[in-house]
């Protein structure tokens, strides 16, 4: 009759639907939305993961630095800054400072953690905990970053033979000069009292092809040498140079999982409520995840990258 309005059959039958029929049609209709939605995210993770390691990276330093100097030269007041392995009769916990590098020739000023993971190198240079500290007798060791979070060491392969430095501990200022700079496999030259060797990596940024060592030979008096506790076989590889901490798997596997459930998420939304309100809402918990994922993947590479 007059007035009476109809569907047509295709929007009548599309109304009759239900919840679970809509869906299900809304998948047939953007098929590809998944292997879309998951080459995004990907593109996405790997936007963070060189975010984390370069500039958010060096900001972490930054922040981290002026943390630990604070707390070093607090410990320098109290005369409670480490001078061995152990203190309180237990070993030195990871993350300590236990010295202030400086190197005027190369820019650097740093403090220097305990301990040369990948976790601990986020923070800046460290000890390798199976070592002297600087100025005692032995052969201290400091490990650091080529160009993830800050680069530390960035410029060590410009030092030049006879250049000096300095570094304080809970002994004092220790002095030292460059006595040689190798690469690779090459052994140390000449076997003096006291050396520091510092050790970073050589090549293109990122994509290093060796190692590279600074060995530095003592200036100032030998200070006392606390009987060590720990010795090179002691120390996991996560600890050695180019050694990464296998046991942040567990936190990436985890991380994923959080990523899987959130991508499935984003689908069911952009069938439900269109593809522009689910990647508004999708995308703060897309970069939210992938940026703490990747931080736990740079755990996963070598520690001096």
């Amino acid at each position: 009759g007059v007035g009476r309005t109809t569907l047509p059959t295709r929007d009548r039958e599309a109304s009759e639907l239900s919840a679970p029929e809509k869906l299900a049609a809304g998948w047939k209709k953007d098929v590809l939305l998944v292997p879309g939605a998951a080459l995004v995210i990907l593109a996405i993770l790997l936007v963070s993961l060189i975010a984390q390691l370069s500039f958010m990276g060096a900001i972490s330093h930054t922040r981290n630095q002026e943390v630990l100097y604070s707390q070093f030269r607090e410990s320098l007041a109290n005369a409670t800054a480490p001078t061995g392995q152990v203190a309180d009769g237990a070993l030195i916990a990871l993350g300590t400072p236990v010295a202030l590098l400086e190197i005027p020739a190369i820019g650097v000023k740093e403090v220097v953690v305990e301990g040369t993971t990948s976790t601990q190198l986020m923070s800046g240079p460290g000890h390798s905990r199976d070592s002297v500290l600087p100025g005692q007798s032995g052969n201290a060791v400091m490990v650091g970053r080529q160009a993830g979070y800050g680069g530390p060491f960035a410029r060590l392969g410009e030092l030049k033979v006879n250049q000096k430095f300095s570094v304080t501990t809970g002994q004092g200022v220790q002095q030292y000069k460059v006595s040689a700079i190798r690469q690779g496999d090459q052994a140390p030259v000449g076997n003096p009292a006291s050396r520091l060797t510092l050790v970073s990596a050589a090549g293109t940024p990122f994509v290093p092809s060796k190692a590279l060592f600074v060995d530095a030979d003592l200036t100032s008096p030998v200070q006392a040498t606390p009987t060590q506790v720990l010795s090179q076989s002691s120390l996991a590889k996560a600890e050695r140079a180019f050694g990464g901490e296998s046991g942040a798997w567990i936190a990436v596997a985890l991380w994923l999982q959080v990523l899987a459930i959130v991508v499935i998420a984003i689908v069911v939304a952009a069938v439900r409520w269109g593809k522009v309100q689910a990647w508004v809402v999708g995308l703060p918990l897309i970069l939210f995840v992938t940026l703490s994922m990747s931080e736990q993947v740079t755990r996963l590479l070598p520690n001096v990258l």
